[in-house]
């Protein structure tokens, strides 16, 4: 079965990596692409789309089985909407959502497939599970979660990090408030089980994580690092085939790879 697909936030890097991830893929046809800006043919021509496809919202939730969108918290008050309204499936790669915007996602699952994950790699959600096993083998060690990415990127912690950071914490019984995003605030020793996160910013690093397990005399480190942005949108497009199969609800990679 092709799954018809439409890319909010097309003329973004991850936009184009969107289309092109969608192209390559003999199980997806992209019938809708759409912007902030007008995207006109030159566009389409660019990204080797036909100029028959949807170049607006309203037309590509109509269109399309399953919106992917990477582009920002604010838009998905939209988005969720239109999503509910058109009955379209809705998946989501933005980070730094807050507490209203994973509200509106739990809302739209009551009536739609929502599919929502920081990090789209399937390496990624791997790692996951990895540093999940190894947290619970080194319940007494102090954790660290350090990120880097490319020097465009908004928020800090990444929302990989963060969500690396709630696996672990699950694993182990703990909560978002073991967590400490910045030391220099406080003038106070660690706390047993605290999880603390560093970031840095440079270049066009596409991201790196890595979580470190540090004993009183040895320390293990878990690192995984992304080369290329296609993963995250190869993993957005298998995200969306799959989730068109599934029942009305909220989804994450955990429960497409288990």
């Amino acid at each position: 079965m092709t799954t018809k697909i439409a890319i909010a936030g097309a003329k973004g890097r991850m936009g184009e990596n969107l289309i092109r991830s969608g192209l390559s893929n003999q199980n997806t046809q992209i019938v809708g692409v759409f912007d902030v800006t007008d995207i006109d043919e030159t566009f389409l021509k660019k990204v080797g789309l036909p100029n028959t496809v949807k170049t607006s919202q309203e037309e590509s939730f109509i269109a399309a089985d399953a919106i992917i969108d990477f582009t920002s918290p604010p838009a998905l008050f939209s988005f969720t909407e239109s999503a509910v309204a058109n009955n379209t499936s809705l998946i989501v790669g933005t980070t730094g959502l807050e507490k209203k915007h994973f509200k509106l996602l739990e809302q739209a699952g009551k009536s739609v497939k929502v599919f929502y994950a920081p990090n789209m790699s399937f390496g990624v959600n791997s790692f996951f599970n990895l540093a999940r096993k190894a947290a619970s083998q080194l319940k007494s060690f102090d954790i660290e979660i350090i990120e880097t990415h490319h020097r465009h990127k908004k928020d800090a912690p990444s929302g990989t990090a963060i969500k690396l950071g709630e696996e672990i914490a699950e694993e182990l019984g703990y909560s978002n408030e073991n967590f400490n995003f910045d030391r220099q605030q406080k003038s106070e020793e660690r706390k047993s089980k605290e999880i603390g996160f560093s970031s840095i910013r440079g270049g066009n690093i596409p991201g790196e994580h890595t979580v470190i397990f540090h004993g009183d005399n040895e320390s293990i480190e878990l690192t995984h690092k992304s080369y290329n942005r296609k993963i995250f949108s190869d993993g957005a497009i298998e995200a969306a085939n799959w989730l068109v199969s599934q029942k009305n609800g909220l989804y994450t990679f955990r429960d497409m790879i288990t």
